[in-house]
Formats: C-alpha cells, structure tokens, sequence
C-alpha cells in the first residue's frame, strides 16, 4: 500500500513538472475589425510575441470582429474591465474626450503614416496630460497611438471632379473630413468603419474616406470599384493599445515592463500591415474589377486650398467648439512633433523591409522615456 502511494505521489510529480506553469495573467483583447484587418493581426503579433517571450506571464485571448466589444461599447469595456486591451478610436467619444480627439482635426498633414503614428503616440503619452486625464476620467490607459495608411476615396461610382462630390452621402472619420465633404455639397455619415460594408451595399453611403487596403479589409471591393487617388490624409485619433486601468493596475512593476516589452514592434508591424495591404490591393486591381482614378487638377487644387485654410482655423475650432484652453500651445507642439517624425523616418524608407528600424525609434523617442511603475501619471 505504501509502495503504492509512493508511485502514485511519484507519477504525479513527474506529470506536474512536465506540465507547463498556468500563465500568471489572462490577457482579453478585443477588437471590432475583421481578424484580417492590420489591426486585429497586429493585436496577434503582439500576443504571439509575448507569449513566446514571457510564457508564464501572460495568457492571451483575442477577440476580433466585434465578437466581444463593438467601437463604441470598447471604452466603457475596458473601463469595466470587460476587456484588458483593445482598439479605441476616439471618433465616437468627441464630447468625452475633446482633448485627446484634437489631433483628429490634423488629419489631412498625414503623408506618412509611420510618421503620424509616432507623432500620436509621442504627443499622447508624452506630451499632453489633458489627454492623459481625459483617459483616465473616462476609464483607459494609452500605451499606444495609431495611424491607419494614407486615406483616398472609394466609391461605388467615379468621382474624378469637384462637382461629382454634390449630393453624395460619405462616411468619413469626422472632423476635418466632415468639414471639407459638406463644403463641397456631400453628406457626411459617421458610422463606425465595421458598419462601412453593409452601409454601401445598401446605398446608404456611396462613398467611403479610407486606405486602399479597406478594400479588402474591410470587404469594401465587393460594393465599391471605384478608388479616387486624393491624399485624404490619415486617421490617428485612437490607440490599437488602449489598456484598461483594472488591468494596468493589477500589474506589478515587473509585468508591466514584460506586457511593453513587445509594444515598439507590435505597432511597427501593424503599421508595415496597413502598408502592404494597400500596395497588394494595387497591385491586384485590375483582378479585383476595381477602377483607379486620378482626381482632376481642380479637385486637387481644391483639396490643398482647403487644407491650408483649415489648419488656420483649427485654433478656433477647438477654443470656441470643442472648449479646448490655450489650444495654441498643443498646435504648436503636436505640428512639431509631426515634422520632427517625418524628419526621423523618411531615412528608414522602406519600413516594410525591415520594421524592426522603425519599432526601435519607437523605443527610443517615446517607450524608453516613460516610467512604467507610475504610468499615466
């Protein structure tokens, strides 16, 4: 009976020590694109990395498509820890966050999408602690910004001209988009990008403000086959690593610096993503049945008059519509930042070959200068 005992105590210490240790922590991401979207994969690089690296930290599990959170039920989630990580754009939450949203209003200055991604994520996590309060009032941490790729038109029917723009129903990221569509007599629409599919597929909207790559990111080559090359500039308003404060706070010093190790290099592949998504859908157009205009010269023209004009009145706009204080002060240096960025990585070009460049800049500039322990604060 002893003799037993003892093999059984002695087989079941041999199965424990092959068993692998239970992961400290679960980690649920979530987030409302399609799992082919740059994001959700760039939500799984991260994952995948981490977990490899630190086995026994953390325990991942992703949730893409809207399966758990849709965009707008994201922040409350993570405020009631519903979530830990997730995609938050703060398109949705303007009247919440009017600070952290200012940077949306700089939209069409987006000509690199590596540079605004880290101009964001430096001016959020850096430099402006009314986005940090907005965060934290509003139940989120940002361990991150985020820029999509370069914003052009997609249309269900050709818009080359100014006046093809009267009339038409748009979904744009709001702000400075809504601002330059109605002026040109289209409609904005402001429904959440996850909803861009069934919205065109019903005639609700006939044209639609985003990258090339949304195409099939998003579905959108099966109702629009029309892509007008107009430099719309990027969206940068959110965080692909928006965190919840339960979480963070649950953390200790050690697991923190395990959860941002991998950080740099999941927002650099997410960014590479949302580059060679565009450039496949290019190059797989004519296959795809999708038409490629140039805009006229007096489209443009229009576009760039409008620019300038604009970020005269940005200024404006956030003191007397989005009650921003000394709102010159965060222009003067959120513009900075965005020239300072472009001047760090047009030397990297092409980032895609080797993103490892471009996460190490982000290291530098912005994750290596922040104290993890008492972060937001």
């Amino acid at each position: 009976m002893k003799l037993t005992k003892t093999l059984a105590l002695m087989a079941a210490s041999a199965v424990l020590a092959a068993t692998p240790a239970l992961a400290e922590k679960r980690v649920t991401i979530t987030n409302w694109v399609s799992p082919n979207h740059a994001t959700s994969r760039g939500h799984a690089a991260f994952a995948e990395m981490t977990e490899a690296e630190f086995p026994d930290a953390f325990d991942f599990k992703l949730f893409s498509g809207g399966a758990l959170l849709g965009p707008k039920p994201t922040l409350s989630g993570l405020r009631d820890g519903v979530a830990d990580v997730g995609l938050l754009a703060l398109t949705y939450f303007r009247s919440e966050m009017p600070y952290a949203q200012f940077v949306a209003d700089f939209a069409l200055l987006g000509e690199d999408h590596y540079a605004m991604a880290g101009a964001t994520s430096e001016f959020v996590m850096l430099h402006c602690q009314p986005c940090k309060d907005e965060f934290a009032q509003n139940g989120m941490v940002a361990l991150s910004g985020i820029s999509t790729a370069p914003y052009v038109l997609l249309t269900t029917e050709p818009i080359v001209d100014i006046e093809d723009m009267k009339g038409v129903k748009i979904r744009t990221g709001g702000s400075v988009w809504d601002r330059w569509s109605t002026r040109l007599g289209a409609q904005p629409v402001n429904v959440p990008s996850s909803e861009m599919y069934d919205t065109m597929s019903h005639g609700v909207v006939t044209a639609a403000v985003q990258p090339v790559g949304a195409l099939k990111g998003h579905s959108l080559i099966e109702v629009a086959k029309h892509l007008t090359k107009l430099p719309l500039g990027t969206y940068h308003s959110g965080s692909i690593f928006a965190i919840s404060p339960k979480f963070w706070a649950s953390l200790s010093q050690e697991e923190r610096e395990k959860f941002a190790r991998n950080l740099p290099e999941a927002v650099a592949q997410t960014e590479v993503y949302y580059e060679t998504d565009d450039l496949e859908v290019l190059e797989e157009a004519v296959g795809l049945g999708l038409t490629v205009h140039e805009p006229s010269p007096e489209f443009l023209q229009d576009l760039v008059d409008f620019r300038a004009a604009d970020l005269e009145e940005i200024a404006r706009i956030s003191r007397e519509e989005r009650g921003i204080e000394n709102p010159e002060a965060l222009i003067e240096t959120y513009r900075g930042l965005i020239e300072k960025w472009h001047g760090l990585v047009e030397p990297l070009h092409p980032i895609r070959e080797n993103p490892q460049v471009y996460a190490d800049l982000l290291q530098q500039e912005i994750y290596s200068k922040i104290d993890l322990a008492a972060y937001p604060n």
